[in-house]
């Protein structure tokens, strides 16, 4: 059920709110049937409304205030579980504009990814039928293209911000429904030209902008105060969802200067963050990279051209090292800017550039400590790690303080039951084994893929089996830490 006030708005706003989209989804359709543009000309201007909508709920998913639901299960997007996703307090960029929440990030990341994946997929299709440099350099596709988008923008001015809807949505009901119209409506938009030559009239063409306002009017209800759900299922799915998790109690934290501060070893935190990414996230994302390129081919490409090719792994490539950047960064700046504060018998976390306490717990119940002996950045830069259970029954939580600079006035302050803090020495011979056996593993695979023995099948073989290649090595090095006494 929606809110009184989401029905509220519904009320006040009325169908004409959804008039300036509407208005812009029909000159697409009055070009093609007064001024006599090709069909082409309206699937690519469709397509280019579809891809460049999303980053626009990306931005706008930066501004959501309340938390996003637990339960993502179901969703289009997909954000892991990215540590920034947890996090409280927000930053005020400009004074003009609502505040930005960090727990967003990982949001309009995703969003930023399925635009590639969208501009990836239109990319490649469209260049197997149409000129697609011609078509974009088409005042009329610029035209109507540029007058959807100025639609979308002109409702979210209006109602996410004039409306302030942001105070009562989540960044994940904010792009799941872009984006699911996004996919359907790109998928759809490959039939039209097959649809066009059969029927050979404006039916097919007007069908087209029946369904695809549908699509905008069931968003338009959701995101408007209705759940979208009268128009059936489909509608509904592409309405995307409404829900939202309740805003977490605030940590209290004494007006007072705390009994102790140990900030964290910020560098050694960026290095743990690089180090994760490269030897966990890294080898997962390529080939999930991989296997998403090779399908934008084999689904809507027969023999594509070779600029179609290496342009296409150039937007992956980068697309690749945009997720990899993404992903540290949303390590560091959810550990770096931590400081660990005792007042009295309490540990606060405190982010410092936040200005907000991100967990607090009794000392008293703080148990299950050890030393973390695995993080290769501590010994680099003689930090430590410490993880521990707080809290008890329903608060009871694991979490990892830490790096920190000096790991025995971390346990003095805080009273951790911790008897020494000294890291057993590593196995040198099997630490060297793995890095032999690293190396080998890269440079063969970069042997087989560019060597003049290589064929487009054994690169396939390779990106398939990239993550089974890394394995070994990331269990040998695990091997060469010694297991403290």
């Amino acid at each position: 059920m929606p809110s009184i006030a989401r029905r509220d708005r519904l009320e006040s706003l009325g169908a004409a709110g959804f008039l300036p989209v509407l208005f812009a989804n029909l000159v697409p359709l009055v070009g093609v049937v007064r001024l006599g543009w090709d069909p082409a000309t309206l699937a690519a201007v469709y397509a280019v409304e579809a891809v460049v909508s999303v980053p626009l709920a990306g931005a706008t998913a930066l501004f959501a205030a309340r938390p996003p639901p637990e339960d993502r299960d179901s969703g289009v997007i997909s954000v892991g579980e990215s540590p920034l996703a947890s996090k409280r307090g927000a930053v005020r960029p400009v004074a003009w504009l609502p505040p930005v929440y960090p727990r967003n990030v990982p949001f309009a990341a995703a969003v930023c990814g399925a635009t590639a994946w969208l501009g990836l997929f239109v990319g490649v299709a469209f260049s197997q039928v149409f000129d697609v440099s011609a078509l974009l350099a088409s005042p009329e596709v610029l035209a109507s293209a540029l007058a959807l988008v100025a639609g979308q923008a002109v409702d979210t001015a209006g109602d996410y911000f004039g409306r302030e809807r942001y105070a009562e949505t989540s960044p994940y009901a904010v792009v799941e429904t872009p984006a699911r119209r996004g996919f359907f409506l790109v998928f759809a938009l490959f039939a039209l030209p097959s649809l066009h030559a059969a029927a050979g009239g404006v039916a097919v063409l007007a069908g087209v902008v029946a369904v695809k306002l549908v699509v905008e009017w069931s968003a338009f209800r959701a995101t408007h105060g209705d759940d979208g759900s009268a128009g059936g299922r489909l509608t509904g799915w592409l309405s995307g969802p409404s829900e939202a998790a309740a805003d977490p109690d605030p940590i209290e934290v004494p007006d007072a200067e705390p009994d102790a501060e140990i900030p964290v070893h910020r560098r050694a935190a960026v290095a743990t963050a690089v180090l994760r990414t490269l030897t966990g996230v890294a080898p997962a994302y390529a080939t999930g990279f991989f296997i998403v390129w090779i399908a934008a081919f084999g689904l809507f490409v027969g023999d594509a051209s070779g600029t179609v090719v290496v342009w296409s792994a150039v937007a992956v490539a980068s697309l690749y090292l945009a997720a990899l950047a993404v992903n540290v960064a949303g390590f560091a700046l959810a550990h770096a800017p931590i400081e660990y504060r005792r007042y009295g018998d309490r540990l606060v976390a405190y982010d410092a550039w936040l200005d907000e306490p991100q967990w607090a717990a009794s000392v008293d119940r703080l148990r299950g400590v050890s030393v973390l002996h695995t993080r290769f950045p501590d010994r680099a830069f003689d930090a430590r790690t410490v993880e521990l259970t707080a809290g008890v029954g329903d608060d009871e939580r694991e979490r990892v303080v830490g790096p920190v600079a000096d790991g025995e006035r971390l346990v003095s302050a805080f009273d951790l039951p911790v008897r020494s803090t000294s890291l057993p020495a590593m196995d040198r011979r099997i630490a060297a084994f793995a890095v032999a056996v690293g190396v080998a593993v890269t440079g063969g695979a970069v042997a087989l893929i560019a060597g003049p023995w290589g064929d487009p099948g054994t690169t396939v073989q390779v990106g398939f089996l990239l993550p089974f290649l890394v394995w070994p090595t990331r269990f040998l090095w695990r091997q060469a830490y010694v297991e403290p006494e």
